[in-house]
């Protein structure tokens, strides 16, 4: 039998988007754990999944980083599929969206013909 403190699969991803919203907004563990009154330590447990993320934390978080709750949850693929991402990742994702919405169709069609085991985005 498991422990009920045991962070899940499900904890597991909404510690990783927990990170990807962190650094795609450029803030540090540091300046997050301040906003949200905690160490980073703590921030550093949640990002890994060590420690379980409650609902009303979720909250404060998704607020501090500007994004709707629901976001943690969209598209939530299974752990095992879920991408570990780089910084470099992270910043080339963060330079992407910060495209008009044309020139990102633009790279993404361009990559495509680079690899064409690639599917481009519609």
């Amino acid at each position: 039998m498991s422990s009920t403190k045991a962070a899940s699969d499900i904890d597991r991803q909404i510690a990783a988007r927990i990170r990807i919203a962190r650094l795609e907004s450029g803030l540090s563990q540091e300046k997050l754990a301040e906003a949200l009154g905690i160490t980073f330590q703590q921030v550093q447990k949640y990002e890994k999944g060590m420690n379980r993320v409650s609902a009303g934390r979720l909250r404060e978080i998704a607020d501090t980083l500007g994004r709707d709750i629901t976001w943690f949850f969209e598209e939530m693929p299974s752990f095992e599929s879920y991408p570990t991402l780089s910084k470099a990742d992270l910043r080339m994702l963060r330079n992407l969206k910060a495209l008009p919405a044309d020139t990102r169709r633009a790279v993404d069609a361009l990559l495509a013909t680079l690899n064409p085991k690639l599917e481009p985005v519609e």
